[in-house]
């Protein structure tokens, strides 16, 4: 696969995005063959899931044959493909002048032991959905701290019906998502990517994970099966009306004022709560690009990268989706706008996004975290039990003594 072209046949670079994106993909590729006569790129559909997307790129990257040209990652795989070598670094082909077009945290993520190995696509930040008309009608202020979250929820719910609370619950990375935002939202910390210090077992990280805990448990805000739902399933709850509270990302705001929609023009959005009041740190997330160190034609490549993140691009691919772009000039973008008003106050929100901790071993600290979560919030063990365990594995994952 990949190679220089035959004489008077087109260059090809490869890449493998999720099926369900190929067709808005389809217009940069396009237009890229028509800036770069003599180089198209080839969109290979994977499966939607990003877990087995990951393995799919984790094991061409691994052959080192050249399968793929450019690789479509998410935020939290820049330095699990980097610690590995499978990716070429980007710094001397991006200046100064060219980084400084991105969000500050969206750029920061492809930053790998001082290299830039992924340049941001499109964005996501952790939010807080809720129910405007339902809240102005009780008289109840949008919530700025847990405990007015726990409050207006109980007070406004009508199980099983309408739930107070929805957020992602399920084993997997979207439950670490949230986590972090309650645990940043109570003063805590998961790892400190610089000194690999762990932060779960003190206190602020069990009071964290003891609102999780509390919020579907009995007498919660939360559905018991809040423990098996992903984005999609809290979407169409939210969107059909049957909850009062929605923890997800800004992809949300647009399907949810479609035409049917339950709750079209009935919505508002806020940063995630914190203890104090403060506003919160919603959890980055977002997709990249980088080069696969093994590609051939690594220089066209990059021009595919530079071309994908131009304004006129992200144009092409957030105003039909309702993702959030990855430039700054994005968020006042008149086209963008008109396709997508929620991004002017996205753009605010996105300033204080927090990263996931940028570790070689992210993957496995992320599973060990999902674990003993989701035994908390089945029973099996007392929040104070499970994030003990969660921190004396994370510290000897990471190589420090327990």
């Amino acid at each position: 696969p990949g190679g220089d072209a035959a004489p008077g046949r087109p260059a090809v670079l490869r890449m493998l995005v999720p099926a369900n994106e190929r067709p808005f993909w389809l217009p940069l590729a396009d237009s890229f063959a028509k800036a770069r006569p003599g180089v198209r790129l080839e969109l290979e559909e994977g499966p939607v899931p990003t877990d087995l997307r990951e393995s799919l790129t984790t094991s061409a990257l691994l052959s080192r044959d050249g399968t793929w040209d450019l690789v479509y990652l998410d935020v939290t795989w820049t330095s699990k493909l980097a610690a590995a070598g499978w990716l070429l670094p980007l710094d001397d082909a991006f200046g100064e002048a060219e980084r400084a077009a991105f969000l500050p945290q969206a750029l920061a993520a492809g930053v790998f032991r001082g290299r830039l190995y992924r340049i941001p696509f499109r964005t996501d930040v952790g939010l807080l959905y809720y129910r405007a008309d339902l809240l102005a009608a009780a008289g109840i202020a949008p919530p700025r701290t847990f405990a007015e979250l726990e409050t207006a929820a109980r007070r406004l719910q009508s199980p099983p019906e309408r739930w107070g609370f929805l957020w992602q619950g399920a084993q997997y990375e979207g439950l670490v998502c949230f986590f972090l935002e309650v645990l940043h939202g109570h003063g805590g910390s998961w790892i400190d990517p610089e000194t690999l210090e762990v932060g779960l077992d003190r206190p602020e990280a069990e009071a964290a994970l003891a609102l999780l805990v509390r919020a579907r448990g009995a007498g919660g805000v939360s559905p018991p099966g809040v423990t098996a739902y992903r984005e999609e399933e809290t979407r169409h709850l939210f969107q059909s009306g049957r909850a009062v509270f929605l923890r997800s990302w800004p992809y949300v705001f647009r399907l949810a004022q479609r035409e049917g929609s339950a709750v079209a023009g009935k919505i508002g959005v806020l940063p995630v709560p914190t203890l104090s009041g403060a506003p919160g740190s919603g959890t980055l997330g977002g997709w990249g690009l980088a080069v696969a160190r093994a590609s051939r034609q690594p220089e066209k490549a990059i021009a595919f990268v530079r071309h994908a993140t131009t304004l006129k691009s992200q144009r092409l691919f957030c105003a039909p989706t309702g993702f959030a772009p990855a430039r700054r000039d994005g968020y006042a973008d008149p086209e963008l706008l008109a396709a997508n008003p929620f991004l002017a106050e996205l753009g605010k929100i996105h300033a204080s996004a927090t990263a996931r901790p940028v570790v070689a071993r992210y993957a496995q600290a992320s599973d060990v975290l999902q674990r003993h979560l989701s035994a908390a919030l089945a029973g099996l063990a007392t929040p104070r039990e499970a994030l003990a365990a969660a921190a004396r594995e994370t510290r000897a994952l990471l190589g420090e003594p327990p």
